[in-house]
């Protein structure tokens, strides 16, 4: 008898972890791009204020379980064909809905650096990483983080390039 009812109950317990495991937050944040709560904020609003301080969205944009891999030489991403575990729609609406609105990077939890979406036809360039919108490319599902602009090169430093990043990117990186 006992053995009748101990059978469901692991099935049901192996099921149960086996689907926790592909939506975990730990695991989405290994690598991850969040909205901040506040819609209404430009990256102009908060580009002083402590990456800890920022209030981010409950779920990223972009996900670690999204990606098919990165190209560390031009931080170009390459999407899944369905972009996002959280976003059920087509990259190019996540991407035409959010210009303007800056966004946070997280690697294994941290956040890293605060970036923005923003339009090639924009008289203002933010001094962050961006992902503009003629470097998304739709039919390829990737898009591009370009570099913040530098004034000063010798005092410059990429935080595109953190190390943090491509540790909990690992086996997505493309050379």
């Amino acid at each position: 008898m006992k053995t009748i009812i101990i059978i469901p109950a692991l099935i049901v317990l192996i099921i149960f972890a086996y689907c926790s495991n592909l939506s975990s937050p730990e695991e989405n944040d290994r690598f991850a791009i969040y909205l901040l709560e506040n819609d209404s904020l430009t990256t102009k609003d908060v580009e002083e204020v402590k990456l800890s301080k920022l209030k981010l969205k409950d779920k990223p944009v972009i996900s670690y379980n999204d990606l098919v891999g990165y190209q560390i030489e031009n931080h170009k991403v390459y999407l899944n064909a369905k972009l996002s575990y959280y976003f059920d729609k087509d990259s190019l609406e996540i991407f035409s809905r959010s210009f303007g609105k800056p966004f946070v990077l997280i690697a294994n939890g941290e956040r890293i650096y605060l970036g923005s979406f923003v339009t090639g036809l924009s008289s203002w360039v933010p001094n962050t990483p961006k992902i503009v919108d003629y470097a998304v490319n739709n039919t390829e599902k990737s898009f591009i983080i370009s570099g913040a602009p530098y004034y000063d090169q010798s005092s410059f430093i990429d935080v595109r390039n953190d190390n943090r990043i491509f540790q909990a990117l690992g086996d997505k990186i493309i050379q």
